[in-house]
């Protein structure tokens, strides 16, 4: 009988290092520790006030709340000038322990913790492209 491959999440978090953060976050990368080439999985430990830098991804997201009270800003392009381009945010939201939000492909988004609190995220995705801005 084939052993199923399983890991302990929360344990052996690495410092995000990439500098697509503002503050400071530790994650694990679920998916490559599990081997898929098809999904992207991540648990992220969001210190107070930390966060993503604005970004999107070509697939939707589905980000759950695990710990700590964390927010979610999605943007609206104003219009499409590079050198001039204006965001508007289009939504935001807290992200709490048990909650589970969608952000659909092609938005710019950030996600984190709120100012006063710590916040741990579950994210998954279809494997693809992340563009950082």
């Amino acid at each position: 009988m084939k052993k199923i491959k399983k890991i302990k999440f929360k344990q052996g978090l690495i410092i995000d290092k990439t500098g697509h953060q503002i503050g400071k976050i530790k994650l694990k990368r679920i998916s490559e520790e599990l081997t898929t080439k098809q999904l992207k999985a991540y648990f992220i430990k969001f210190e107070k006030g930390a966060r993503s830098k604005i970004h999107l991804h070509d697939s939707d997201q589905i980000i759950i709340g695990t710990e700590g009270k964390g927010n979610m800003v999605i943007f609206s392009k104003i219009n499409d000038d590079v050198k001039n381009t204006k965001l508007e945010i289009e939504t935001s939201s807290e992200l709490c322990e048990g909650e589970a939000i969608l952000i659909p492909a092609g938005k710019l988004h950030w996600h984190g913790a709120s100012k006063d609190q710590s916040s741990s995220q579950m994210s998954f995705m279809n494997n693809g492209n992340t563009y950082w801005f």
